[in-house]
């Protein structure tokens, strides 16, 4: 399997988090300095491969010249195979959208200008979907047709949206959580060529480990959640879910 969104950087044992028989792990850079560690470790680990970019938390640095600069560097690097995480966050802050429309508007004309998929973050705040709104909004404007809405939230016009685009999206941890029922419907509906999984390692541990740190060979147990949810024999779908893993990040074939 492939795990195809973790954070190695913030594992707290990283030779227990690569013990796994994944055929491939794609850890995701934050900042300019976690991304700068991302590349490095995919530089060291054969399976291991890296996206870079500016959380939404961290929206505010695209204004920086020296940080966008050294995102732009890093894209060059091999072993990179995607731009972000970048998005949209109203969760801890209910005020920071502009400065994360700027941020995306960034990121995305990167993603297009070296051909990369774009990774998409999306939480709103509580009783809210702002951030899902402005989410799709600004993948219209942008108009970029490969990324990922990764942790899918089941947000029905953000996801429409994203495959109208071309875009995969991505379940996570809380796929497995049994009150998640918006997340399960998106689950069932998305198109099978569009699916991947995630930890988000080490965040969203699933059931059954829910309460422990997460790991990417966790990712197992949300793709049989998965595969429960849409009635699929496991092995076929996690078949499909690598086969597209590979699509989307043009990763090597082995």
């Amino acid at each position: 399997m492939i795990d195809t969104h973790c954070h190695l950087d913030r594992v707290a044992d990283l030779a227990a988090a690569l013990d796994n028989d994944l055929a491939a792990l794609v850890t995701i850079g934050t900042d300019p300095e976690r991304s700068r560690a991302a590349v490095a470790l995919a530089a060291r680990e054969p399976r291991v491969f890296a996206s870079v970019g500016l959380h939404p938390s961290d929206a505010e640095r695209a204004a920086d010249p020296a940080a966008r600069a050294a995102i732009e560097a890093l894209v060059r690097e091999p072993g990179v195979v995607a731009i972000g995480e970048t998005g949209f966050d109203t969760y801890w802050q209910v005020d920071a959208l502009d400065a994360q429309r700027r941020s995306f508007a960034w990121q995305a004309e990167l993603a297009r200008a070296h051909d990369l998929p774009l990774v998409l973050h999306v939480r709103d705040g509580d009783g809210r979907d702002d951030a899902s709104r402005s989410a799709a909004e600004m993948l219209q404007e942008h108009g970029w047709g490969r990324g990922i809405l990764h942790c899918c939230n089941g947000h029905e016009a953000l996801i429409t949206t994203g495959l109208a685009l071309g875009w995969f999206v991505s379940f996570a941890g809380n796929l497995t959580y049994a009150r998640a029922s918006a997340i399960h419907e998106a689950a069932r509906a998305v198109p099978e060529d569009r699916l991947l999984v995630e930890t988000d390692a080490p965040y969203l541990t699933p059931v059954p480990h829910r309460g422990q740190r997460n790991v990417p060979g966790n990712v197992v147990f949300t793709a049989a959640a998965l595969a429960r949810l849409r009635g699929l024999d496991p092995a076929a779908l996690e078949a499909r879910l690598d086969a597209n893993a590979r699509r989307c990040y043009a990763l090597p074939s082995s």
